[in-house]
């Protein structure tokens, strides 16, 4: 018989609902405990899931629950708190929504954690778990567009650590995780936006080169092209285009096509809940593990970086504050 894991929910706003309907339709999950600071909507969250352990605290909870998985559903500051605090109660596997962190010294610090506590952390980048890139990455991996030079991604309409993450993160993964090598950016900020109490910016660019000299180039923010997690994988004898506007999730031409368009079908797809159960169980990865998640932080992180030296960035950062933040504290934007 299959175990069967205990889940505590941390955080039981907007987007934790997707973690609930994950852990609802996965045979092996029951949620056991939730924990929010408004008791009003933890009240409520529990009566739609059926769950009985209510805790305003979450470190109460921790302590006093035998708990397998944990999500980690608050807004980004408090990412790393609890990822660190969760990871020291005896739990197997964490699932964190995105961004990763606030910055780069709060990431370091969840993964360290983890790894010396030997619990799972995956990011919630879930769109890597959409079959169209997926497929798209096969694709790619097998050679049916030749070899991969250069990907474009594109976030209209979103800010780089809330929306342009998931392009970021996508674009990453497509090309197998390469680590990139050098970044250079910019950004535009017109008065004091923020999201999710976080700094953001109106517009952003970036334009970097993977290990293997790939470029990528990608463009967030309320004038970009057309699109929305819409990225082009350039090939020497074809090219794949996702999520075009109006279009299939996934189409490509190539030789072997004769130059038109197709669109293929696609496999099944499988939820980032069931991939952290089968990473526990089989000592591997996730499919969008923390180091993941690290790796998309820090590319944004340079962005910012960039434009603050106004030069190229190389990778790995030393600069473990968040650049934006830098620039806002010291009047520059």
């Amino acid at each position: 018989m299959d175990k069967i894991y205990k889940v505590a929910i941390i955080g039981c706003g907007g987007i934790s609902h997707m973690h609930a309907g994950w852990y609802v339709n996965e045979p092996r999950t029951e949620i056991t405990a939730i924990s929010d600071i408004d008791e009003g909507r933890l009240s409520a969250y529990g009566e739609k899931y059926e769950v009985e352990n209510h805790y305003t605290d979450y470190v109460e909870m921790l302590q006093a629950e035998e708990i397998d998985l944990v999500s980690v559903c608050t807004r980004p500051k408090h990412h790393a708190p609890i990822v660190v605090e969760a990871a020291k109660h005896g739990v197997k596997g964490i699932l964190s929504e995105k961004p990763m962190a606030e910055n780069l010294g709060q990431g370091k610090t969840m993964l360290e954690s983890c790894a010396q506590n030997g619990v799972k952390l995956a990011i919630d980048h879930q769109v890597r778990f959409s079959t169209p890139y997926q497929h798209a990455r096969q694709m790619i991996i097998d050679g049916a567009i030749g070899d991969i030079f250069r990907i474009h991604g594109i976030c209209g309409g979103g800010d780089l650590k809330d929306n342009a993450t998931h392009t970021v993160d996508l674009m990453l993964y497509l090309h197998n995780d390469l680590p990139v090598s050098w970044v250079i950016g910019q950004i535009e900020r017109i008065g004091t936006p923020t999201k999710y109490d976080l700094h953001s910016e109106d517009f952003a660019v970036g334009y970097f080169k993977f290990e293997d000299n790939v470029r990528g180039v990608i463009e967030s923010g309320n004038d970009t092209a057309p699109g929305y997690h819409h990225i082009y994988c350039y090939g020497t004898e074809g090219e794949i285009e996702l999520a075009a506007p109006g279009g299939p999730g996934i189409r490509y031409r190539n030789q072997e096509t004769g130059g038109a368009w197709e669109t293929p079908e696609l496999p099944p797809g499988i939820t980032p809940i069931r991939d952290l159960i089968n990473a526990i169980e089989e000592d591997r990865e996730h499919r969008s593990s923390g180091h993941c998640g690290y790796a998309t932080l820090e590319l944004l992180m340079a962005i910012y970086e960039s434009s603050r030296k106004r030069q190229r960035v190389q990778l790995p950062m030393e600069e473990m504050e968040s650049p934006l933040t830098l620039m806002i504290e010291d009047g520059w934007v």
